[in-house]
């Protein structure tokens, strides 16, 4: 199963219209205009998304206007949809609002440096502000904070994700035990001498559950393996041979 980190925190009331002509749902729950924080790994197309139900509570259509703003310093790529997805040079969209039908608004976030490639731990917060064109003082103010934030060392280093090498004191085998995060496309465990010197590597099976490696050949003393995901060390603690 996927594992998202994703918190959605309601901060502060911002903007609130005083009649209330919009409402809005997020994963079907009533939700008032504020602040709210997406901080999760980037998706399958490298974006973070935060995504709501519009519903017009009058008893005709109306035209939404959706303005985006940017309040911090604008980094990476971003976008909103609503009743299309616009370009990201794009400020304002407007959409049909059919009565008591909900309409599906998304923002988006890319957060890519000047090469392209995704950067872990950008952030930006941005503010959406939401009001019938016939009526552009009933105003509802959305603000978004996105942050890429990369699946936590603390979750890998919890039992159930990989847990500690055993048994160790180690004789012939050492085995670990592990339940790989949605986003870990690669994995290995390496073990280092006291000099730092790798001297077994071992490819985990990131679709398995257990991890055997001889370490028969081993002679007695300190040793230190690390857990490595995609590319990056995760995990490092000690293991002991002795015979």
């Amino acid at each position: 199963m996927k594992k998202f980190l994703l918190s959605l925190v309601l901060l502060a009331f911002a903007g609130m219209a005083s009649a209330q002509t919009l409402h809005f749902e997020y994963e079907g729950e009533h939700v008032q205009p504020g602040n709210f924080s997406v901080i999760a790994p980037i998706n399958d197309f490298m974006e973070l998304a935060f995504e709501m139900d519009v519903i017009n509570l009058s008893d005709a259509d109306l035209n939404i206007v959706c303005e985006r703003s940017v309040k911090s310093e604008n980094v990476g790529l971003n976008y909103f949809c609503w009743g299309a997805c616009l370009s990201p040079t794009v400020d304002s969209g407007s959409n049909i609002a059919v009565a008591g039908v909900p309409s599906l608004f998304s923002a988006h976030f890319m957060p890519l440096n000047d090469n392209g490639e995704a950067e872990l731990g950008m952030e930006i917060t941005i503010e959406y502000t939401f009001y019938d064109e016939r009526n552009p003082e009933d105003k509802y103010v959305f603000e978004v904070y996105f942050k890429h934030s990369g699946v936590s060392v603390v979750d890998y280093n919890n039992v159930e994700i990989f847990s500690n090498a055993y048994p160790n004191p180690a004789r012939n085998v050492v085995s670990f035990d592990y339940n790989m995060p949605f986003d870990a496309q690669s994995a290995s465990v390496a073990i280092y001498n006291m000099m730092g010197q790798e001297v077994i590597r071992q490819d985990v099976n990131v679709g398995g559950s257990r991890l055997d490696i001889n370490v028969s050949d081993l002679t007695d003393g300190v040793y230190f393996y690390s857990l490595i995901v995609n590319n990056q060390a995760v995990k490092t603690n000690k293991l002991v041979i002795s015979k």
